[in-house]
């Protein structure tokens, strides 16, 4: 096991960079933290950290590793959201008609995720769902980056999914 003293030297004198490199790749401050956190409880677990030469090196290393795994995560999910969402809207579009009630609940439940969320998360959700613009186009016309929209985009995403989730599953017929 690590040294204490060492690790928190580590820590103090490593952290701030860390963080730079996180928050560069996810552009999210407290997913960036927490991806730091987890490079150095990676560290911590590492049996073989004295066999480590360059120390700094490997630690950036890890940081951009797991930013890039979590922003690979973080597209398949708001992938998959947006499946989601578009098959539900499918669904109301081609709805059959001894499920009007099922419909309207997905609907109204779906507006009512949306409207609880933050003004400009649902400015950049409706700008890219209902106008069609490119989180580019998005960026450009409210004077953003580009990843600012990608976080607001996940952000609505997670919460719509989970939302509709909910409701599909409490909707599901049950079996007694």
């Amino acid at each position: 096991m690590m040294d204490e003293a060492l690790f928190r030297e580590l820590y103090e004198r490593h952290w701030s960079k860390l963080y730079n490199v996180c928050h560069y790749t996810i552009g999210s401050r407290e997913a960036a933290e927490d991806t730091v956190t987890e490079v150095f409880i990676s560290l911590w677990n590492n049996p073989r950290y004295r066999d480590i030469e360059h120390m700094e090196h490997y630690l950036v290393r890890a940081a951009k590793n797991l930013s890039l795994k979590y922003v690979v995560r973080r597209r398949k999910m708001d992938e998959a959201l947006l499946r989601m969402v578009d098959t539900l809207q499918d669904h109301h579009r081609h709805s059959l008609p001894e499920r009007p009630l099922a419909v309207k609940e997905i609907n109204a439940l779906a507006s009512a995720a949306l409207s609880a969320l933050p003004g400009k998360t649902q400015e950049i959700f409706l700008l890219n769902r209902e106008e069609g613009l490119t989180y580019q186009q998005i960026a450009d016309r409210m004077n953003l980056s580009v990843k600012t929209v990608e976080y607001h985009m996940s952000k609505a995403l997670r919460v719509l999914g989970q939302s509709l989730l909910a409701t599909l599953i409490a909707m599901a017929p049950h079996s007694s």
